[in-house]
C-alpha cells in the first residue's frame, strides 16, 4: 500500500505529462475559419481579393445556392507554379509578407495567409493555376483538411478556385447559414463593391447559370454605378476629388433625396479595400448634417488612397475595420471636402417625383376618384394686386414691373445675352446640374411674379418651369446659418431685453442653467438664476425674429438634458441652433410683402445651400416644363 506522500508524487507526475497539447492542424484551421469564413460571401471576398492581388484583368464568379453549394472564381492573373501551389492550403503561407516590418506598410488586399487553409478545412476545394507562358497548369485538392499532391492539369492561364459544400463537415455551422436569397445578396454586395473601385478590371457574376451582372474593364466608376444601380442615381451624383499631402479622396456623393434606411449604398474604399469603418461612417454623417433627415443613411461611393504606413489594416480578421494613425487630421479633411460636395448636389425636391406619386394614387382624373368633384372655373384673376380689390389672404400675388426698354439703366442682371439664354431654356429640356443648382440660376433675376398661397407657400416662375417654396423652412435655414456663423466667429450679437423675462423651471433645469450659463451666453442666450425655481432671461441673439424667449431657453435646456454635454460641442450646438432658428423664423401663416419675399430669396442665394431647412426638410420643390408636359399628357 502506497503512502500518502507517494500518491501525491504520482498524481503530480501524471498531471505534468499531459493536460496541455498542441491542437492538430485541421482543428487550428477550423478555429481560424470561425473568424475568417462566416458564410459564402467570406469565401467570395477572400478569393476575389487574391485574384486582384495577382493582377487579374478579368474575374468571373459562379455561384450555386447562394454560394453554399458552389463558389467558383476564375481569373486571368499571374497564376502559380507547382511549388507555390503546394503551399496554397498551408496556414500562414503568403507571398505578400516576409518579415514583421512589412506589417507597417501593407499595400495588398490579402496578407494573413489564413483564408485558403481555413476554407479548405470546412469545404471541398480545388485550385487550378497556370502561369502565363507555362506549358502546363497544375491543380491541388483539399477536402476538409486532407490535401492532395500537386498534379499536372490542363486549362487557360490564370487561377480557378472552386469551393463546394461549405461546412459539410461542420453541420452546426451550416445550420447558421441563411436562406439562398440572403446569402446570395451578401455575395453580390461584396462583388458590387469590388467592381466599383477596381477600374480596369472586368467582373462577371452568375447564379445557377443565370448572369446577374457584367461589368466591362473599360468602364469608369460613374458608368459602373450606372450599370449596377441605374441611370437616375448615376446622373444625380456629384464628383468628389480632394488632395492633402499623401491623402487622395475621390468618388461621388448623391443628393439627400436618394437616402435610404440602410447603408447598402454607402461604400468606402481604402487603397482598393472595401471598409465599414466607424470613423469613415461618422465623417459621411457629419458631411450630410443639416441636409439629411435624421435616421436616413446617405448614398455615396468614396475611395481613399493614402500611404499604407499611415493606416493599420491588421486590426480585424476580416480586414473590414482599420486604425488611422492621424485620425483627427483625416476626419477634418474628409468632412470639409465631403460637405462641400454635398452642398453642390441638387438638393431641391424635383417635382417629377411628386407627380409620379400622384399618378400612382390615380389623382389625375376626377372621374376615377369617388366623391371627387371637378374644381370650379375660377375665371380670370388679376396679376397685380390693387387697393380696390385686394387678393384674399389665402392667395397673394405680386408681379415685378416689366423690364425696361433696351438702352435704359437695367441693372447688372439684364444682359440681353443672358435674357436670350433664359428664353432658350424655356423651350428646352432641363439642363445639367451645376454646383447644386441648375445652370439657369445664373440668369434668374428673381423677377417674379410671386404668389403667396395660404400664407405659407411662395410660388414663382423660373426660366424652365416654376418652383414652390416653404417660406418657414427657407427662413429657418437663413436664421440657422447666420447664427452658426456668428457662433463660430465668436461674435454673436445680443439683443438685451429692456425688462428681463422671468421663467419658472424645475430644480433639475435650474441646475442645468447654473452649470451651463457661461456656455449659453457664448451662443447669445444670456440667462441668470433669479431664485430657487426662477431664472431671468436678459438677452437673446439679435438675429432672431420676434423670439419666444421662454421657448428658446426651454428648447436649449431640453437639448442639454438629452445630450448631457455643453452646448459648445458641435452636435449639441447645432441642435440648440436648430430649435432656436425654428422658433424665430417666418412662420406658416405670416403674410409677406413683395419686398420681404424678394429679400428672402436674395439672401438665401448667399448660403452654402438653401435647398433644405436645418432639419433637412426641403425648402422648395421645382417643376420643369418637362414635368408639366408629363402631367398634362403632352409627352
Amino acid at each position: 500500500m502506497k503512502s500518502s506522500s507517494e500518491s501525491r508524487s504520482d498524481s503530480s507526475a501524471a498531471s505534468s505529462k499531459g493536460r496541455i497539447a498542441l491542437l492538430p492542424e485541421v482543428v487550428r484551421n477550423q478555429i481560424a475559419a470561425g473568424e475568417v469564413i462566416e458564410r459564402p460571401a467570406s469565401i467570395v471576398r477572400e478569393v476575389v481579393e487574391n485574384a486582384l492581388d495577382a493582377g487579374a484583368g478579368r474575374i468571373q464568379v459562379e455561384l450555386e445556392e447562394g454560394g453554399a453549394k458552389l463558389v467558383r472564381v476564375s481569373d486571368d492573373g499571374c497564376g502559380m507554379g507547382p511549388d507555390d501551389l503546394a503551399l496554397a492550403f498551408a496556414a500562414h503561407a503568403t507571398s505578400k509578407l516576409r518579415d514583421v516590418a512589412d506589417l507597417d506598410h501593407i499595400a495588398s488586399l490579402g496578407f494573413r495567409g489564413e483564408a485558403l487553409a481555413s476554407i479548405g478545412s470546412v469545404a471541398r476545394c480545388r485550385i487550378f493555376s497556370r502561369e502565363a507562358g507555362s506549358e502546363h497548369g497544375y491543380e491541388i485538392m483539399n477536402e476538409g483538411g486532407n490535401v492532395s499532391p500537386v498534379r499536372v492539369a490542363g486549362g487557360p492561364p490564370g487561377t480557378t478556385v472552386e469551393v463546394r459544400e461549405l461546412f459539410y463537415n461542420t453541420p452546426a455551422r451550416r445550420r447558421f447559414l441563411k436562406k439562398t436569397p440572403t446569402e446570395l445578396s451578401r455575395c453580390l454586395d461584396f462583388l458590387q463593391r469590388a467592381a466599383l473601385v477596381h477600374e480596369g478590371v472586368g467582373f462577371t457574376a452568375t447564379h445557377g447559370g443565370r448572369r446577374l451582372f457584367d461589368v466591362e474593364a473599360t468602364l469608369g466608376m460613374r458608368d459602373r454605378i450606372r450599370r449596377l444601380f441605374g441611370a437616375e442615381l448615376s446622373e444625380a451624383l456629384v464628383e468628389v476629388e480632394a488632395v492633402e499631402g499623401d491623402t487622395l479622396l475621390t468618388g461621388f456623393v448623391a443628393p439627400p433625396r436618394f437616402a435610404r434606411g440602410d447603408t447598402a449604398r454607402q461604400m468606402w474604399f481604402l487603397n482598393g479595400r472595401g471598409l465599414r469603418d466607424k470613423v469613415l461612417i461618422r465623417c459621411l454623417k457629419d458631411a450630410y448634417r443639416g441636409f439629411l433627415i435624421e435616421g436616413k443613411q446617405p448614398v455615396a461611393f468614396l475611395s481613399l488612397a493614402m500611404d499604407p504606413a499611415m493606416v493599420d489594416v491588421n486590426v480585424h480578421p476580416t480586414k473590414s475595420e482599420v486604425r488611422f494613425r492621424e485620425q483627427r487630421r483625416l476626419f477634418g479633411f474628409l468632412v470639409r471636402n465631403l460637405r462641400e460636395a454635398v452642398a453642390k448636389t441638387d438638393i431641391s425636391t424635383p417635382g417629377e417625383t411628386l407627380l409620379k406619386s400622384a399618378q400612382r394614387r390615380a389623382a389625375w382624373s376626377p372621374a376615377e376618384m369617388p366623391g371627387q368633384a371637378a374644381l370650379p372655373d375660377p375665371g380670370a384673376f388679376p396679376l397685380r394686386q390693387s387697393s380696390a380689390a385686394p387678393a384674399p389672404d389665402a392667395l397673394r400675388v405680386y408681379e415685378v414691373p416689366a423690364a425696361r426698354p433696351p438702352g435704359s439703366d437695367q441693372g447688372a442682371g439684364s444682359d440681353p445675352a443672358a435674357a436670350a439664354q433664359a428664353s432658350e431654356a424655356l423651350g428646352s429640356a432641363p439642363s445639367e446640374v451645376e454646383h447644386g443648382r441648375r445652370q439657369w440660376d445664373a440668369t434668374d433675376e428673381l423677377r417674379g411674379p410671386f404668389l403667396q398661397i395660404a400664407k405659407t407657400y411662395l410660388v414663382r416662375s423660373v426660366p424652365d418651369g416654376f418652383e414652390i417654396i416653404d417660406q418657414h423652412a427657407l427662413h429657418e435655414r437663413l436664421t440657422y446659418e447666420g447664427l452658426r456663423a456668428e457662433v463660430r466667429n465668436g461674435k454673436v450679437e445680443v439683443q438685451r431685453l429692456l425688462v428681463p423675462e422671468l421663467v419658472e423651471l424645475s430644480g433639475a433645469e435650474i441646475q442645468l442653467v447654473e452649470a451651463h450659463a457661461e456656455a449659453l451666453s457664448k451662443i447669445g442666450i444670456e440667462v441668470a438664476v433669479f431664485g430657487k425655481t426662477t431664472v431671468a432671461i436678459h438677452g437673446l441673439p439679435a438675429r432672431l425674429r420676434s423670439p419666444d424667449a421662454e421657448g428658446v431657453l426651454r428648447d436649449a435646456l431640453e437639448v442639454l438634458r438629452s445630450k448631457g454635454t455643453a452646448p459648445l460641442a458641435e452636435d449639441v450646438l447645432e441642435d440648440v441652433l436648430h430649435s432656436t432658428a425654428c422658433r424665430s423664423s417666418i412662420m406658416a401663416g405670416d403674410a409677406l410683402t413683395e419686398d420681404e419675399i424678394r429679400s428672402l430669396l436674395e439672401r438665401s442665394r448667399k448660403l452654402e445651400s438653401d435647398q433644405t431647412c436645418p432639419h433637412a426638410r426641403p425648402t422648395r420643390v421645382r417643376f420643369t416644363l418637362s414635368d408639366l408636359e408629363k402631367a398634362f399628357h403632352r409627352r
